[in-house]
């Protein structure tokens, strides 16, 4: 053994029969797959580089789409409140209070 690390992770220790056999099994049955299956494979793994690949569309998320933003922008605008009606007190009390739950990028979608 050349490193003191080689020992460490067990480099020394002798390859049971079944620990080379199962590793050979592994290797074959991965040399006789079909190669059209293992070009699908390839497939989904680069399905996100693809032009029409946008997560929110499969998953129904709208983006910046209009109708997404009317609040914060009466609130900006100051017309929020006129809109919204005057708050009522429930008496509840709270430690803490989130505000956003962080940054997705997303692109427009075409309307």
């Amino acid at each position: 053994m050349s490193d003191w690390k080689d020992a460490e992770l067990g480099m020394g220790r002798g390859i049971t029969r079944r620990d080379f056999l199962n590793g050979v099994a592994l290797t074959v049955g991965a040399a006789i797959l079909p190669s059209d299956l293992l070009a699908a494979a390839d497939i989904q793994a680069g399905r996100e580089k693809s032009p029409d690949y946008y997560p929110p569309a499969l998953t129904g998320l709208r983006g910046s789409h209009v109708g997404s933003f009317e609040v914060a922008h009466s609130v900006r605008d100051g017309t929020f409140w006129a809109q919204a009606g005057t708050p009522v007190d429930t008496g509840e009390r709270s430690d803490r209070v989130v505000v956003g739950g962080g940054r997705t990028p997303c692109r427009r979608t075409p309307a």
